[in-house]
């Protein structure tokens, strides 16, 4: 008797390899999910970056803060360059004391101004600028209201806002404030040199809602890393032209400066 083989079930059959296998859940195939991954960690990982970078610049400007505390004077080698009724005025070499809280001598040493000397003392010889210019003009010494028009003629800032006191509280308001209102795009915080001195460039962007203003559109500032202090800085406006540029050099803090320093008297000056 011949046995007949049992019929075959349709289940036994091989079945045919699918083309494109889909999400047991979905129904997608698993390629949306990577995609879908993907897409998220895009999104994802400027934020933190982005939050790092905040965390890193409020950090610096703590202590910067901290580091300035702890100076009474300095000296420095100063530059500046400045955008006065719409024309970029050539860069200025200037010798400069500072002692808190506001004594201020400076020196040009380079042309176009060398020999011109500024003497700003808080509350001494009336609270009057005293110059006295260099060249054929250094005849007489100026006494001048330091907020003049006179004494301001090629300056966008007077003396009493000369220093790093008045370039650190302008960075640490205009800053704070932008991240407050997230207004402040973070361009770059990272390690660049600066005038043979190891730094950190800071560039960022003002974004003002609500009648907002800030000082600049734009801002490149170098923090020494030994110093923990600005050392430069640039600010652009809402067309991205320069308007101010400043620098320090062969900076001596607490160099022990003595009153003779800012004193009329000194016979080493020309007032």
């Amino acid at each position: 008797m011949t046995t007949k083989p049992d019929p075959v079930s349709r289940h036994d059959l091989p079945r045919p390899t699918p083309r494109c296998s889909t999400d047991a859940i979905s129904g997608r195939p698993p390629l949306y999910g990577v995609l879908l991954a993907v897409l998220c960690a895009a999104l994802v990982i400027p934020q933190t970056a982005a939050a790092d970078q905040q965390e890193r610049l409020l950090s610096l400007l703590t202590r910067i803060e901290s580091s300035y505390a702890r100076i009474n004077d300095y000296t420095a080698t100063f530059r500046k360059q400045e955008r006065v009724d719409g024309k970029l005025l050539p860069e200025e070499t200037i010798l400069l004391k500072f002692q808190k809280p506001l004594k201020v001598y400076m020196k040009w040493i380079e042309d176009p101004s060398k020999g011109t000397e500024a003497l700003y003392v808080d509350g001494s010889n009336g609270n009057k600028l005293l110059v006295h210019r260099g060249g054929l003009l250094g005849i007489l010494t100026l006494s001048l209201d330091p907020k003049g028009s006179l004494a301001l003629t090629k300056n966008r800032h007077p003396i009493t806002e000369v220093g790093l006191g008045f370039l650190i509280d302008g960075l640490k308001r205009n800053v704070r404030t932008a991240l407050g209102h997230g207004e402040l795009e973070i361009i770059r915080v990272a390690e660049e040199g600066f005038r043979g001195r190891s730094a950190m460039v800071v560039e960022a962007k003002f974004a003002p809602r609500a009648g907002r203003t800030y000082y600049a559109s734009r801002m490149v500032c170098y923090i020494d890393t030994e110093l923990m202090l600005p050392i430069g800085a640039a600010f652009y406006d809402e067309r991205d032209a320069l308007f101010e540029r400043y620098s320090y050099s062969d900076v001596k803090l607490n160099a022990g400066l003595t009153p003779l320093d800012f004193s009329k008297e000194n016979t080493a000056y020309r007032f």
